[in-house]
């Protein structure tokens, strides 16, 4: 990797810890701390409105960065304005102790942290040559484990909820996205994509292998909302009903299940996308892992003892990480042609934001319709299963790139 490859590979670690640490546990801790009924309920609304949010913002960010870009020659302003933005928001976050004033984080939080995140995750198809962004995919995706080893520090170093892990988390965040504003190469251009931009006029890239890849990380990412935003609460409920449950409380547990997975899942990123590098091809890994995935949801749902738990959620991260790696690197290579590129990965960033509403609204449905605690996550855990294996039928059929 080149320099500024390594230090896009941080700023994206930094991304991850903005939001990892805060939607697995210091918000449904503090939602937990503050409701007065079912924290469930709750979590799921700042959930469902955090969701709507980043989807609008991401996509205005990414079309705004395009111009930003256009009129600069370089997105790293942004970038800079999009991380102040972000800490004043996790400092509202850190003092917000009513629903009203969460939901206000909430939406805070999104709009200032999609202002970064948006135009970091064009840097991607703007500067990486399509020979080495699998591999640099990779890099950038082990910012899935290495934001859940955030979490587990977290949830071993503090057992309660409390201001200054905000603090900490904010502060980890600036220390890695920092050094690419500082030190942004100032001979940086715009790599020319070898995308074959003949065989893929617009139209055509629009309406088939972008909306085909676009269905295909929807579906997966349903699995990542599903348990991401509810792992607190479905660790507490295993707790609670005693399946061979072995921590002493439930951060604790959140600890230990993402140190082990994301353990597991740190190099299956990086191996995976370097390894479509390789081979040349990308759909057959990204068939592998979506039907992986979908597997692991589904033991994770019913397994009856804790280490099969342990077992599933590590098969699951790494699953994850290995397709959103070369995932990013197909989207990447479809897009990178294209002055809009920023707008399209604005679009294909609803693929993150929708299931984050999707997985709420399923959540709130099944409490609704009677289903309470552990069995409502469980069932929703089976539907995320059942979309993660759908993927793999549209990732068989993209056609511009093997």
């Amino acid at each position: 990797m080149t320099r500024f490859e390594r230090l896009l590979v941080l700023a994206n670690i930094g991304a991850f810890l903005a939001f990892l640490p805060l939607l697995v546990l210091l918000l449904p801790r503090r939602v937990e701390a503050v409701a007065g009924g079912d924290p469930l309920v709750l979590l799921s609304w700042l959930l469902l409105i955090g969701g709507i949010t980043a989807g609008v913002a991401h996509v205005v960010a990414g079309a705004w960065s395009d111009r930003w870009a256009a009129r600069r020659g370089t997105r790293r302003g942004m970038i800079a304005l999009g991380l102040v933005a972000t800490m004043i928001a996790f400092a509202l976050l850190a003092i917000a102790r009513t629903p009203p004033l969460l939901v206000a984080g909430m939406i805070a939080f999104q709009s200032c942290f999609n202002l970064m995140f948006a135009p970091l995750g064009v840097l991607l198809a703007d500067h990486v040559p399509d020979a080495r962004k699998g591999l640099v995919a990779g890099g950038m995706n082990m910012a899935l484990p290495i934001g859940g080893f955030g979490i587990a520090a977290l949830g071993w170093l503090s057992d309660a909820d409390a201001i200054w892990p905000f603090v900490l988390v904010a502060g980890a965040v600036a220390a890695c996205v920092l050094p690419l504003l500082l030190f942004w190469p100032q001979d940086t251009a715009f790599a020319a994509s070898t995308h074959r931009a003949e065989a893929a006029p617009r139209l055509v890239l629009l309406r088939g292998d972008f909306a085909r890849a676009w269905a295909a990380r929807l579906f997966v990412q349903l699995g990542a909302a599903s348990i991401i935003g509810y792992l607190f609460l479905y660790v507490d409920a295993l707790a609670s009903a005693a399946r061979g449950f072995a921590a002493p409380d439930s951060s604790a547990g959140v600890a230990t299940l993402t140190f082990i997975a994301n353990l597991v899942g740190l190099g299956a990123g990086v191996v995976a996308g370097h390894l479509s590098d390789r081979i040349e091809r990308r759909r057959a890994p990204l068939v592998i892992a979506s039907i992986v995935a979908g597997g692991a949801l589904a033991l994770l749902a019913w397994a009856p003892d804790w280490r099969l738990i342990l077992a599933a959620y590590a098969v699951f991260t790494a699953a994850l990480t290995a397709f959103l790696s070369i995932d990013s690197a197909l989207v990447a290579q479809l897009v990178g042609d294209r002055p809009q590129r920023g707008a399209l990965l604005g679009l294909m960033n609803l693929t993150n934001t929708l299931p984050a509403v999707i997985a709420p609204l399923a959540a709130l449905t099944l409490s609704s319709g009677g289903v309470t605690g552990g069995d409502s996550l469980r069932w929703l855990l089976v539907f995320a299963a059942l979309a993660s294996i759908l993927a793999a039928l549209f990732i068989a059929r993209i056609r511009s790139i093997a």
